[in-house]
Parts: structure tokens; C-alpha cells; sequence
């Protein structure tokens, strides 16, 4: 039996769950003989004494300022806290009264450094594909999506090397592929060697949320994650989340970084690979379609596995759209640059002929003669 009582916390009065403990992650208040536990998610306080099983490896918890996850299963884990969720919480209980006038600023007085924000390059013709200024912007989220088997996460590899080979700071954060899988895709491209990556399912007895956290936090250049659904899921399971609370945490997490806000203060650029569903469009919510500063869709021209693969901007607030980059997959990543070029300069004569010339198609459907058959108006036209 679970028995409730009042205690005097934070200027207000609070009511406190006694020994009955729910499922999620908790920051940890030590009074006198008592443990308090403060949900990170929201929710009354519990109070835990010291007849329950967990109460010395809870109290030390507390002491190192650690996070304590209670799993529905029972089982309590102790995690560092990657977040600052001591400092959110105490934020969120003293009700810090809102300043509107705090909230505006202008572009001067943030005093941004132009140097943060040069392109990203890879050193390939995906630069001048991606962007008017040459490479990934700095601050900004792609979203791959595609069909299985195309090779998005062979391609987007090939770019995430291309761009620390040329300097810039990446990070491969896979939820998918174990150790072994990237070993047999390193052996085909071993020019992946170097990568570094983070094997999200190697975390799941732990809390994964707070391992991604604290890796992003480092602060990175460009980060690739395979894919959105499954790091969302095993965060969803390990950390017992909602789905909407662990999408608002992916996308805040994004959000954060792109605006600098990590050890290194780099604005950090997302590149993450959207799963389709049956009907082809990308599992997630319109809020992640809304943050997007570039949709690509990396797909088949032709029946699958025998068409040419090529990837496409549906939408590009950095660049061009409509536009389709063609590649293969052999022994490397090849991207069909001589194609590429030659369909630019193919569409810019066609755009400087349309702007002078005076043909009409209004004009020779006007002329048409009655007893002039299809076939010589077809031949006229």
C-alpha cells in the first residue's frame, strides 16, 4: 500500500507519492533519512525511505548528482547527468517569471562569428548540389529519405568522410548497424576507417537518451543519424517515454546544437535518414518536416536495383531543387558529376532561350484549319 503525504518544497506546497515508485528518470533530493526523487518528465515528487531495496544505491545517486531511471519492469538504473536535468528541474519548480521583452534580439547583438559559419565541404560535386554557397551550411537539418535498398546510408557515409577529409569535425550516430555490420561495410569502403561512431544499441541497458546527449554535447560539424524512427524508438524503450516526448527531445536536441549551445559551440549540422512507410511518405511528425531546412529523396530512376540511383531536393531553403544528382555503388561511392553539369548548363540555355524567344503555343493552335488532319498539325507543330 502506497500512502500520500504534504511536505513544504519550493515555496509551495507539494504532494508526495510515499514509497511507490513510477516508471521514469528522476533527479535525487537527499532530507535527513528520506530520498526524494523529482521527475525530469513532470509529475508529483516520491518519497522513498530507507525500507526500500534501492534506498544506498539512490542515496549515493544523489550525492554524485546522478540520474536515477526506474524501468516498468522494476529495475533501477544510475546514469549520469549528460543533460543538466538538475539544473532544468530546479529552473522549472522556482517558476521564474517571463520577461517578454528578454525574448527579442537582434542579429547584431547575438555577434555571431562569421567564421562559424563557413560551408561544410566534402570535396565533391555534392557541394555545389547541396547549397548556392558550396557544401552543408552550418546550423542546418537534411532529411534523407528514400527506398530500401538505394544505398542512403552508403552515400551519406561517403559524404561524411568526404567532409573530414576535408577538416571538418563528423559524427556517425547509427541505431541500425552493430559493430559487425560496419565491419563488412568497411571492408568494401575502407576509407570509412576513421569515422567516428556511436553504436546506439550497445546502450540500451543504460540510458541511451543521456549517452546521446552527452556525445552531441562535444560538439560536432556534421552529424549523420540512421536512422530518426530507430533512435527514436530505443530511446522511447529504454528511457520509458511517450513517442511525442521522445520525438520533442530528438528535436530539441537538434535544435540546441544548431544553434551552438555545446561544449564547443559549433552549429551543428543533421543530417538524418527518415524509414517510409508503405505508402512512401516519411514516418514522423510535421513538426520534424517543419524544422527541415532541406528534404532529399534518394531513390530509383527505373525498376529497382536495375535503374540508376539519384538523389533530389524536394525542398532546399540552401539551394537548388528539383535537381538530380546521379551515383553509383561499386568498389567506391561515385558521383555522376559530367552528368550533373551537363543537365545545369542543358537547363540554362533552355531558360535563356524561353526569356527571348517569342514562340506561342496560343498562336499555332489559333491557326489550325479545319481540313488540316492531325498528323499535319502534328508535323507543323
Amino acid at each position: 500500500m502506497s500512502s500520500i503525504m504534504i511536505i513544504f518544497n519550493y515555496n509551495k506546497l507539494i504532494t508526495i507519492t510515499h514509497n511507490k515508485m513510477q516508471k521514469g528518470k528522476f533527479t535525487v533530493k537527499v532530507q535527513k533519512s528520506n530520498i526524494i526523487l523529482q521527475s525530469i518528465e513532470g509529475g508529483n515528487p516520491q518519497l522513498v525511505t530507507s525500507s526500500n531495496k534501492h534506498y544506498a544505491k539512490m542515496r549515493q545517486a544523489g550525492k554524485d548528482q546522478r540520474i536515477v531511471n526506474y524501468t516498468a519492469t522494476g529495475r533501477v538504473t544510475i546514469c549520469a547527468d549528460y543533460g543538466g536535468d538538475y539544473k532544468q528541474v530546479e529552473v522549472k519548480a522556482s517558476a521564474q517569471k517571463f520577461n517578454p521583452l528578454k525574448a527579442i534580439t537582434t542579429m547584431a547583438q547575438l555577434d555571431i562569428d562569421p567564421n562559424s559559419l563557413q560551408p561544410i565541404e566534402t570535396g565533391t560535386v555534392f557541394d555545389k548540389f547541396m547549397s548556392n554557397e558550396g557544401g552543408f551550411l552550418p546550423g542546418t537539418n537534411i532529411m534523407a529519405a528514400g527506398a530500401p535498398g538505394v544505398g542512403k546510408t552508403s552515400l551519406l557515409l561517403e559524404l561524411l568522410e568526404g567532409a573530414q577529409q576535408n577538416g571538418h569535425k563528423v559524427l556517425f550516430i547509427s541505431a541500425e548497424m552493430n559493430k559487425m555490420d560496419m565491419a563488412r561495410y568497411t571492408k568494401r569502403f575502407p576509407n570509412w576507417n576513421n569515422l567516428p561512431i556511436l553504436f546506439l544499441n550497445e546502450f540500451t541497458d543504460q540510458c541511451p537518451k543521456t549517452v546521446v546527449e552527452g556525445v552531441v554535447r562535444e560538439g560536432w560539424d556534421l552529424v549523420l543519424t540512421d536512422s530518426y524512427t530507430e533512435v527514436n524508438d530505443t530511446v522511447k524503450e529504454s528511457c520509458n517515454l511517450t513517442r511525442s516526448k521522445t520525438e520533442k527531445w530528438f528535436l530539441d536536441l537538434m535544435i540546441s546544437n544548431n544553434e551552438g549551445h555545446n561544449k564547443s559551440k559549433t552549429f551543428t549540422t543533421f543530417i538524418t535518414i527518415l524509414q517510409l512507410s508503405k505508402g512512401g511518405t516519411f514516418v514522423g511528425s510535421n513538426k520534424l518536416k517543419h524544422m527541415t531546412s532541406a528534404m532529399m529523396d534518394i531513390n530509383w530512376e527505373g525498376g529497382e536495383n536495375s535503374g540508376s540511383r539519384y538523389m533530389e531536393f524536394t525542398k532546399n531553403r540552401c539551394g537548388m531543387v528539383g535537381q538530380k544528382l546521379y551515383y553509383k555503388l561499386g568498389e567506391t561511392v561515385q558521383l555522376d558529376e559530367d552528368r550533373f553539369i551537363k543537365e545545369l548548363e542543358y537547363k540554362q540555355i533552355l531558360e535563356e532561350e524561353g526569356s527571348t524567344n517569342d514562340f506561342d503555343w496560343d498562336d499555332i493552335f489559333s491557326k489550325q484549319d479545319t481540313e488540316t488532319s492531325d498528323v499535319e498539325l502534328a508535323k507543323e507543330i
